[in-house]
């Protein structure tokens, strides 16, 4: 950092980190000129419900224990020409490695049906709404404190809900875009200088495309803020 900073001194120079919590902040490096916080805020809530529900691990939590592979739960949710887990490798064998994501979850993200996948996250929200909010806002403020005590400016680079499989709407639809906005005008109101949508609203994702008005409309509060 103190090579490029030396070298762009009119180029902020910060660093990526993932996962820190609220409560670890106060320890991180000093040479950061932005707080800008990359694959930190997926509250995943009810996605990491629906994770554990059929054998899967998220972010920093690790897989439970499970009897067999598939998961009954997971096998119900598949969609009816996925092959068995036994045959099914990832389109490029590059990618476990690249990625230091499990056989299990690409499986699940290739081959389980959206309806299905989306129907219980609908199902269930209800129940995790609340903490999903208190800690997506506990996470803006306590990020906003530390640019304000550090005296940089708030970036937000990635996020909202979680992982989610590429042709789900759950992150898509009505539910993801209120929790996507609740996040965008609370760093707006905390002082945040940048905030993305949602993970899903870029390029590669067919949110791009879909939602380009919602997309919009959002990125022109952020912009006249």
């Amino acid at each position: 950092m103190k090579l490029l900073q030396a070298r762009h001194l009119d180029i902020p120079v910060t660093y990526s980190l993932g996962e820190p919590w609220p409560g670890e902040l106060h320890d991180l490096p000093e040479q950061a000129q932005i707080a800008h916080f990359h694959f930190h805020f997926y509250v995943y809530g009810v996605l990491g419900a629906l994770y554990e529900a059929v054998g899967l691990g998220h972010g920093t939590e690790a897989a439970p224990e499970t009897a067999t592979w598939p998961t009954p739960e997971l096998a119900a949710m598949l969609r009816p020409d996925a092959p068995s887990f036994a045959d099914y490798q990832p389109d490029e064998p590059w990618r476990p490695a690249a990625t230091g994501i499990p056989r299990e979850l690409f499986y699940a993200h290739d081959w389980v049906d959206p309806d299905r996948w989306d129907l219980w996250l609908y199902e269930n929200y209800p129940a995790h709404r609340q903490a999903m909010r208190d800690t997506l806002a506990g996470w803006v403020d306590s990020v906003a404190e530390f640019a304000r005590r550090r005296a940089v400016p708030a970036v937000l680079g990635e996020g909202v809900v979680g992982y989610t499989p590429l042709l789900t709407r759950f992150e898509e639809d009505a539910v993801g875009k209120d929790i996507a906005e609740f996040v965008v005008d609370r760093c707006l109101d905390a002082g945040f200088q940048g905030v993305v949508l949602t993970s899903n609203a870029a390029p590669h994702h067919p949110m791009w495309h879909t939602d380009r008005d919602w997309m919009r409309r959002v990125n022109s509060r952020i912009t006249a803020a």
